[in-house]
């Protein structure tokens, strides 16, 4: 495993850093907005152009309805669990028993991940094509140090733009995803700065713990194989590849070593933290991998000096504070702010310079 650093800064981004992401470019206006969680079918059917995607989201929106009725209310964590356990259920039922099989469910779940993708196409890739990326974004990593860690939530690739743009000599996308074996990373220099950071140490690091738009993982069972970082994010034809961990109940991040690294590091990186944020992210209390991963990284003595939490909504500042309350019993500083634009305005000073 490379060497691992984390220092003293630690910045989580969650689904609502994206929604908050801002595109400068008048020539161009999504259909769709990022996707949370729980409109995610919304954002789908706002998607208009080619007939290939105005297929997929029709036969996306036929699958939901097939299985739970017209008047489905479902968030895009309950649909991806309630196809695991669908999936596990049918083996119950004796071959041809039902009008539901298990290829039924494979290709629903293969259209609903290519409909993930199409909308942070959509939503992000297209912007960034054209307008460049998003101011916000590129402010914040302009302020980022070696060692500094990024937690990220989101498939989306957003920051890791603004990273190979604006972090000159503090990012490195061989050693900042923190992978391990990073020699056998392929395609680092589509997502490096220029120049690079030149070690290990002596990156910025962001810890996507659900994966990513632009990584092509070997199979869990291949520990040697290539780790490939995807130039171009958007497909033309075929269903995009990629790997990310879906949004279900149950993540079974260790079955996979190089998730299983990723998310040690990510505990290696709160515990170290003295100055966190929280932007974007609410600890929904069905996700218990994520909240007790932080748990356990807290359960230490108190040593956090600063919590910033940039979020629109008073329940979900309330949750980041519920989970961080042993550590602000040390006395630590809470800024709070409406939003993600309010955060980057006043990094790094809300940290205390």
């Amino acid at each position: 495993m490379p060497p691992f650093s984390p220092g003293a800064r630690l910045i989580i981004l969650g689904a609502g850093a994206t929604r908050g992401a801002y595109f400068a470019a008048e020539e161009f206006t999504p259909t769709c907005d990022p996707p949370l969680n729980a409109d995610f079918f919304t954002q789908l059917q706002r998607i208009t152009g080619p007939a290939r995607r105005r297929q997929l989201v029709e036969q996306v929106m036929r699958d939901v309805v097939g299985l739970f009725g017209a008047n489905f209310s479902l968030t895009l964590e309950d649909y991806f669990t309630q196809l695991e356990f669908l999936a596990e259920a049918i083996k119950l039922s004796p071959p041809g028993g039902g009008g539901l099989t298990a290829s039924d469910l494979r290709d629903n779940r293969e259209r609903l991940l290519a409909a993930v993708s199409l909308v942070l196409e959509v939503s992000t890739d297209a912007a960034i094509r054209t307008a460049g990326g998003c101011e916000h974004h590129e402010r914040m990593v302009q302020h980022l140090r070696a060692k500094d860690t990024i937690i990220s939530f989101n498939y989306d690739c957003v920051v890791d733009h603004a990273l190979r743009r604006f972090a000159t000599g503090v990012w490195s996308a061989k050693h900042g995803y923190a992978h391990p074996k990073p020699d056998r990373i392929a395609g680092h220099q589509f997502w490096d700065a220029q120049p690079p950071a030149s070690a290990s140490t002596k990156t910025a690091y962001l810890l996507k713990l659900h994966g990513s738009l632009n990584w092509q993982l070997p199979p869990a069972t291949d520990p040697d194989g290539q780790i490939k970082l995807k130039q171009r994010l958007h497909t033309q034809f075929g269903v995009p590849r990629f790997t990310i961990i879906p949004p279900v109940w149950n993540k079974a991040v260790a079955d996979d070593p190089i998730f299983r690294t990723i998310w040690t590091n990510a505990e290696r990186a709160i515990r170290a933290a003295r100055h966190i944020a929280v932007v974007g992210f609410s600890f929904v209390p069905t996700d218990l991998p994520v909240e007790s991963l932080f748990r356990v990284a807290l359960a230490k003595d108190p040593a956090l000096k600063t919590l910033v939490i940039a979020n629109p909504s008073p329940e979900h500042r309330r949750r980041v504070r519920e989970v961080f309350a042993k550590s602000l019993e040390g006395g630590a500083v809470v800024r709070q702010y409406d939003s993600f634009r309010d955060f980057v305005t006043a990094f790094p000073e809300c940290f205390g310079g």
